[in-house]
């Protein structure tokens, strides 16, 4: 089975899952990326691409909780930019400090390159209003067709590995939160890719019950794509304007 068909068929089952009823949540923190919940995201950035997210949580046993997730982009001309499929295992400890630690399982399509990965995220609180959660994981797949023809390779395969922080503040007894995210990403091979994605985000709630809220996203993505024969640089930058919608 190749990875694609393995991307479709486990995005198939996680909107599947997103489509049954939600785990019931005492408070709504989408600042919290350890936490399993239940949402509807959208979104659309100032160059006109569109964002849609579905994420089912559910509780294993008093101390353990999974969530699915599942999201797909598109561009401006209404044609498919990339999708992304998640599984996250939650276990919850007694400490303050760590209160939270996440196996993670992680499928990545887009127009250049299929991976799947495993990882890790590790929740640090060490304040009421300050929150660290830090993610590693391995990676594997193929570069496309499209991808291999352009950098002059036959070989299409390659490993990695990725790594990224989550740096929030709250600024509002209301949830109000500001969050640095970098995220780094490697995958060698015949092809090496190398890539630094940077947001800075703000969310607020935008009604008592915390089920309904607005963030304001700028993302920088940075890094380079080379092969023997030709290297190709990237920066770009987006602001996104995202609406989350808790169930």
């Amino acid at each position: 089975m190749t990875l694609n068909t393995t991307f479709t068929l486990t995005a198939l089952a996680v909107l599947s899952l997103s489509s049954l009823s939600a785990m019931a949540e005492e408070e709504h923190d989408p600042s919290d990326v350890a936490r399993a919940t239940t949402s509807f995201t959208v979104g659309a950035t100032n160059k006109g691409d569109v964002k849609g997210s579905l994420t089912y949580g559910f509780s294993v046993n008093d101390t353990q909780q999974g969530m699915v997730v599942a999201e797909a982009d598109m561009n401006n001309e209404g044609k498919y930019k990339d999708a992304r499929a998640q599984y996250f295992h939650v276990f919850n400890f007694e400490n303050s400090l760590v209160p939270k630690v996440a196996a993670s399982f992680d499928l990545i399509d887009n127009t250049s390159m299929t991976t799947a990965a495993l990882g890790a995220v590790v929740a640090i609180t060490p304040a009421e209003k300050f929150s660290m959660y830090l993610r590693g994981g391995v990676l594997g797949g193929e570069y496309s067709d499209a991808l291999t023809s352009q950098f002059n390779v036959s070989d299409n395969s390659t490993v990695g590995g990725m790594a990224s922080g989550y740096f929030t503040l709250k600024t509002g007894n209301d949830g109000t939160y500001v969050m640095i995210n970098p995220e780094y990403t490697y995958a060698g091979g015949d092809i090496e890719t190398s890539t630094l994605k940077t947001s800075l985000r703000v969310g607020t709630p935008m009604n008592a019950a915390k089920t309904h809220w607005g963030e304001f996203r700028v993302e920088n993505t940075y890094g380079t794509i080379e092969s023997a024969s030709m290297t190709q640089d990237i920066d770009d930058t987006v602001a996104w304007f995202m609406y989350k919608s808790f169930f």
